[in-house]
């Protein structure tokens, strides 16, 4: 309500007296100083010139983003969205940002008139040219892309837009003409109002909800329902006055205006029986009327400004659109503040309560005094032109009330007092706080150093700290004293202790103190938040993570169980009785002017409010908390590409680059909104974010759901979306192309393996036969070698028979040599035996050189009855070398009885032995013997059967062992030869 002006008072022309004595002083100087100090005295308190008391706006204009500054008209949609008609576009506003249309967004003309938003949740625009067009889901529709907008055939650019329930809009150009488009599916038609011989001029949605519009022309009201035009007689309609009720008993309530309203906003009241005017905008502001109390405009919101517009929004704020200047919104009517145009500021830099008034500190020189409609001032400007370094701000900084009452104040330049006995000045400066020592003692902080005051007269007692101060506080019988580089403690005969070694917020510019009602003293500083402090240790402090409007906090204010922050931010308020620490926060977005708070003041459920703006006080009961959030995707961009909103999203595996806009919308927030969301498919747990756009820039295929919710400044809970998506996996991330790979990895690897194998086998095969055919080149190389050693020794033996003229025994022998040899050469051939040929072969072989000696020997061969001498096969020739030596070394040489050879074939577990016996004169003696005789030749047969054995064992990889034993008696005399050769089972089986 505007306030009342004042009237001059007695106090007033004391006032004219004083400050005309204070001008002329340097002229009248004989007039003894004592009469300016009574007049001082009895003159401290002042009426201003002026002063202003009116609501906290919040204003957006084109610097924030509005399209243009001049507002015709705006509504709010379905989904929560403020949308402005401007000259220069269409804006829409999410609380915290501005989208704005324009031509190249489809407009079909930049400057917009009227807006309208209905049921379904098209926003219906008016543009300055002969059509209509909506916006509906992220793009506008007109008569060239909308098949109902090219039903619409106007001759005038429109100037009224409305709907019904139907979502039949209705819109007219004053004395042109009148039209209804019906939109619902299946009943879209363009229809001429003219058809029923009127024209009419606005139109209004029928009452509780009920299909139809109550139409108007100049002198008539009209229900168009179905196509009906029911005329409806109103009883009490004056001409010229604005019709604030309108009921179904046909009685109208009417209120008169100061100025032709440009619009007006209406709404249904509580009951739903009336239609209940709120807003009427017009060229001195926007006039407020309770309708079914009041026949008349009960308050005026911008008084003097050209009002253009006006609405209640879903949270009960309200909004004026201006010409020129943009868009107001007002929070809350509960919110008052003082300004004063007497000073050249209204900021307010401290308070504190005097009786039933509050004191406030400001700049140049002055103090306000205020209480109800009330408010009066103090000028100090005489003291200033005392100081030693006059600043022409001189603020008072602070104001203290003592224990008996008194205040002292704090300037820039001076520290003050005034009493009964006299005005007392102290030229110490710059004054940063004061405290109560005892009733007799101040504190004093100050620019330079901290001093202990006398509170009789200001005379300085003593210096308690050395340094530059900006805050102090007697604290338990110690000096607890805020410096820029944080908080020290001094006490009587202490040393000084700085607290910052024991929390780093304490490292902050201490900005001032307060002690709770439990006796704990709370300490604010510029970026560390609050901290609490009892019996000499830190309880605990508060940040903005523990929701602080800001860690810069300004000033503090205990009151019971609340402590109130000034912050850079807004004012939060503490419950610092509940452990938990429960915070509530008030800031421009809640009605304060500004979210800068000087100082803080709490009586009873009265806050006021030091800010820059002036003095702000509201009533915490009236304040209401309602708050509503609404959440809203704005746009989804694929790969860079916004796309159509819709329910659920299948996109190929290259478009997996997302990024997801969003708004939480709440007015009453002014953007402090914290959205939590989670992508399920990627992270199951909640994240949070204070940002209004998601990213995700290379996500892999599969399924994902986004769940995202916002909530407001209030705690209240947005609802939630939920958007699945499906980023389809590509053929090579596939199962079947997966399966399919492995069996071709599996089947490539295999035929490469089996490839590679079948190549090393191949060669395996080409090496082992090579090696084979080595081998059995070998073999048949030593057979080639033993065959001319025993055909040289048997033709030695046909040239002695031959020589002896035993012509019988040579042809016998001859023949048993010939049958011999076919017989080596059969051997020699097929490189294996079996045991059976093998005896009659070496019995043949015997035989011929018991021939040839005479038979001067015996020999006998035996075999194990285990073993199948047919199917029991070894190398050709293999015993022949050993016989021959035997016969040949050992037996030839006998001369003590009869020589015998003992052949034997043994078996002996796995292995096969065959053994070559004979009693001749063993090794060592037919040694001597071939070293005292003449030898025609050099005797290869055991050479080369070891060798041969070799060979065996190269190519078999088994192994054949040969073991030569020098047979003696008990006097070690030799009686003989033992060879024992031993082959394995894997061997003969080899050999099989």
């Amino acid at each position: 309500m505007p306030a009342a002006a004042l009237k001059p008072d007695f106090l007033f022309r004391r006032f004219l007296i004083v400050s005309f004595l204070f001008t002329i002083r340097k002229v009248i100087a004989s007039i003894p100083s004592s009469i300016f100090l009574f007049f001082l005295a009895v003159s401290l308190f002042l009426p201003p010139v002026l002063k202003a008391q009116d609501y906290s706006y919040v204003q957006y204009n084109t610097k924030d983003g509005l399209a243009g500054s001049t507002i015709y008209d705006m509504c709010q949609d379905k989904d929560g969205f403020i949308w402005f008609a401007t000259e220069a576009g269409l804006s829409r506003f999410d609380g915290t940002r501005f989208k704005n249309f324009t031509t190249a967004d489809g407009l079909p003309e930049v400057e917009i008139l009227k807006l309208y938003a209905d049921h379904k949740g098209r926003v219906w625009i008016v543009p300055f040219k002969n059509t209509i067009c909506y916006h509906y889901q992220g793009k506008i529709y007109t008569s060239a892309n909308d098949s109902l907008l090219k039903k619409v055939k106007l001759n005038a650019v429109m100037t009224v837009i409305s709907g019904d329930i139907e979502d039949n809009i209705f819109f007219s150009c004053h004395g042109s003409g009148s039209y209804l488009l019906k939109t619902q599916p299946g009943q879209e038609e363009f229809i001429d109002l003219k058809k029923y011989g009127r024209i009419f001029h606005y139109a209004r949605s029928n009452f509780l909800n009920r299909t139809g519009l109550f139409v108007t022309c100049n002198d008539s009201l009209f229900l168009l329902d179905k196509g009906r035009l029911e005329y409806w007689p109103v009883r009490d309609y004056g001409p010229g006055n604005l019709t604030t009720r309108q009921s179904y008993d046909h009685t109208a309530k009417t209120a008169n205006i100061p100025a032709f309203p440009h619009n007006t906003f209406s709404t249904l009241d509580v009951t739903k029986k009336h239609y209940l005017t709120i807003l009427t905008s017009t060229n001195e502001g926007a006039w407020f009327t309770d309708t079914l109390r009041f026949n008349r405009m009960s308050e005026v919101f911008l008084k003097g400004k050209q009002i253009y517009s006006g609405m209640v929004d879903y949270e009960k704020n309200m909004w004026f659109g201006t010409a020129g200047e943009g868009v107001y919104k007002l929070v809350s009517r509960s919110f008052k503040t003082y300004t004063f145009s007497n000073s050249k500021t209204s900021e307010v830099f401290s308070l504190e309560k005097l009786g039933e008034r509050i004191v406030i500190g400001s700049a140049f020189n002055k103090m306000y005094l205020v209480g109800g409609t009330k408010i009066d001032s103090a000028s100090f400007l005489n003291h200033f032109y005392h100081a030693t370094q006059p600043n022409n701000r001189n603020r008072l900084v602070c104001i203290k009330k003592l224990s008996n009452g008194k205040l002292i104040l704090g300037f820039d330049l001076f520290l003050y007092k005034q009493d009964k006995t006299g005005s007392y000045v102290n030229y110490e400066f710059p004054i940063k706080a004061i405290d109560e020592i005892t009733p007799d003692t101040l504190l004093v902080g100050i620019g330079r150093n901290v001093i202990r005051v006398r509170e009789k007269d200001l005379t300085i007692l003593d210096t308690v700290f050395p340094y530059r101060s900006t805050s102090v506080k007697y604290y338990n019988n110690d000096y607890y004293i805020g410096t820029v580089s944080g908080l020290y403690v001094a006490g009587h005969h202490k040393p000084v202790r700085f607290l910052g070694d024991s929390l780093p917020s304490l490292r902050y510019r201490i900005s001032s103190f307060a002690q709770s009602s439990d006796g704990s003293l709370w300490v604010a500083t510029y970026g560390g938040g609050i901290v609490g402090i009892k019996h000499g240790q830190i309880i605990d402090y508060l940040t903005s993570k523990q929701g602080l409007s800001s860690d810069i906090c300004r000033s503090l204010f205990a009151y019971k169980n609340f402590l109130w922050v000034g912050t850079d931010k807004g004012l939060s308020k503490i419950d610092i009785s509940n452990p938990a620490y429960p915070i509530h926060r008030y800031s421009m977005a809640d009605g304060l002017p500004s979210n800068i708070i000087n100082a803080i003041y709490v009586d009873s459920l009265h806050v006021y409010v030091g800010s820059p703006a002036g003095l702000t006080y509201f009533d915490e009961r009236e304040v209401s908390d309602f708050s509503r959030c609404d959440l809203r995707i704005l746009d989804i961009a694929v790969s860079g590409k916004s796309q159509l909103l819709q329910s659920t999203y299948e996109l190929g595996y290259n478009d997996n680059n997302l990024r997801i806009e969003f708004a939480g919308i709440s007015f009453k927030s002014a953007g402090d909104i914290v959205y939590r969301y989670r992508l399920k498919g990627l992270k199951d747990s909640w994240d949070s974010t204070r940002q209004n756009v998601l990213e995700y820039p290379s996500l892999p295929s599969g399924q994902y759901q986004l769940e995202l919710q916002a909530i407001n400044k209030f705690g209240v809970l947005s609802n939630s979306v939920v958007i699945p998506f499906l980023i389809n996996t590509p053929f090579w991330q596939a199962w079947w192309f997966k399966l399919m790979l492995v069996g071709l990895t599996i089947g490539l690897t295999a035929a490469l393996v089996t490839w590679r194998f079948n190549i090393v086998r191949r060669r395996e095969r080409e090496k082992v036969g090579l090696q084979q055919k080595i081998n059995e080149l070998e073999q048949m190389a030593l057979l080639s070698q033993m065959n001319p050693h025993f055909i040289f020794n048997c033709l030695n033996s046909i040239q002695s028979f031959i020589i002896n003229n035993d012509l019988e025994t040579t042809n016998e022998y001859l023949t048993e040599f010939a049958h011999m040899i076919r017989q080596t050469m059969d051997c020699a051939e097929k490189g294996t035996i079996s045991i059976g040929h093998e005896i009659k072969y070496l019995s043949r072989y015997i035989e011929m050189e018991k021939m040839r000696f005479g038979h001067s020997f015996d020999y006998s061969i035996s075999v194990d009855e285990v073993i199948d001498t047919d199917n029991t096969y070894l190398p050709s020739m293999i015993l022949q070398p050993y016989v021959e030596n035997s016969i040949r070394h050992g037996l030839r040489h006998k001369t003590d009885g009869r020589g015998m050879i003992d052949i034997r074939f043994r078996q002996q577990g796995e292995q096969l032995l065959c053994i070559v016996d004979d009693n001749g004169i063993g090794r060592l003696k037919a040694r001597q013997l071939r070293s005292q005789m003449h030898v025609e030749y050099q005797s290869k047969g055991m050479t080369l059967a070891a060798e041969r054995v070799k060979a065996l064992n190269r190519q078999h990889n088994e192994f054949v062992a040969i073991e030569v034993i020098d047979k003696a008696d008990a006097e070690k005399t030799p009686t003989g030869t033992r060879i024992v050769v031993y082959f394995s089972h894997q061997m003969l089986t080899k050999l099989s």
